[in-house]
């Protein structure tokens, strides 16, 4: 999340009272403090009360910046951390090629800290997370699937969907969740 905390908003201008989710904060709030645009009245700029954070909208009352999709995870490793909250940044700001992408490398960061080698192929991954039950077994055609995706999000011109990154992320975050937030605590005597 951006600090805004001590943003003092110049000039800012009561609005017609508008109810979102901010994409800074993620919280449900109804602002009528703002700015509009003095030659197109239907552009706004929603200032939320709870974490200051500037919220714009376009003529068609449209959100500019999404909210961060997802979840935070607690527990994560934290080079795994870093490329999920970059993944939730690509899927924001709808990048959706470069999320894809990113998920890919979070299935290899995956593999390689629950013990297998660097610099196995793509595949070798899947299989040693399949193999391990780190991908749950009715899943393997999802980390197949996370992995042609990303492969051809790598190799080809065509720009991946919002659908296809999505359905992506659903299966990254839940085997995220499951194997570290979700995870038995190791007890040490």
């Amino acid at each position: 999340m951006y600090n805004f905390k001590d943003s003092a908003w110049k000039d800012t201008q009561s609005l017609i009272s508008k109810s979102f989710i901010c994409w800074n904060c993620n919280n449900q709030v109804a602002s009528f403090i703002g700015y509009r645009d003095l030659a197109d009245s239907t552009k706004k700029i929603y200032i939320c009360h709870h974490c200051q954070g500037p919220n714009a909208f376009d003529n068609n009352g449209k959100s500019i910046l999404s909210p961060l999709p997802g979840k935070e995870i607690n527990k994560l490793p934290q080079n795994i951390n870093n490329v999920y909250e970059e993944v939730r940044k690509c899927m924001q700001s709808n990048s959706f090629t470069g999320a894809v992408m990113l998920m890919r490398k979070i299935i290899m960061n995956i593999a390689v800290h629950e013990g297998a080698e660097n610099n196995l192929t793509f595949y070798q991954y899947v299989d040693y997370l399949c193999e391990n039950g780190i991908v749950p077994k009715k899943s393997k055609s999802k980390a197949v699937s996370v992995k042609d995706l990303g492969n051809s999000a790598n190799h080809e011109i065509e720009n991946r969907t919002q659908e296809e990154a999505q359905n992506c992320f659903e299966f990254i975050e839940m085997l995220l969740r499951v194997n570290y937030e979700f995870a038995d605590e190791v007890v040490t005597k």
